[in-house]
């Protein structure tokens, strides 16, 4: 390019191929949990907050409606969550957690924590304070 920038030497594109190894990571070991990359994301919201709305897990997951239905199906299959209508208001569908989707939080969230130690390791003090300001 003319002003000279180019996507290789990019902070985001570094930053990518950091993280990189680190999802694989995950990847790796939510799948020997039986989970796929990603599915994490909406067992921790129902783990903060369980029996939320099929839209309300969409906006905090920040994925679309079609997504998330996408996704709850084969976590249903597998046994993890339930969806039942609200009682209040039957056109809102609810997600709850089983004891199995339950059971995972510890795992997960160890699996979660592994990934984030060893990238953190990695980084300079001012560079792990720098990304403590992206939360």
């Amino acid at each position: 390019m003319e002003d000279g920038y180019s996507l290789l030497d990019s902070t985001m594109y570094a930053m990518l191929v950091r993280l990189g190894s680190h999802k694989r990571q995950i990847a790796a070991g939510l799948e020997e949990l039986g989970l796929r990359l990603g599915q994490e994301l909406y067992l921790a919201l129902l783990w903060r907050e369980d029996g939320l709305s099929q839209s309300a897990l969409a906006g905090q997951a920040k994925v679309s409606a079609a997504n998330v239905t996408q996704v709850l199906h084969g976590m249903e299959r597998q046994g993890l969550v339930v969806r039942r209508r609200d009682d209040p208001d039957a056109r809102i569908q609810r997600i709850w957690l089983t004891e199995a989707g339950r059971a995972l939080e510890s795992p997960v969230t160890e699996i979660w924590r592994a990934a984030e130690t060893a990238w953190l390791s990695g980084l300079t003090p001012a560079q792990r304070r720098a990304v403590e300001l992206l939360k």
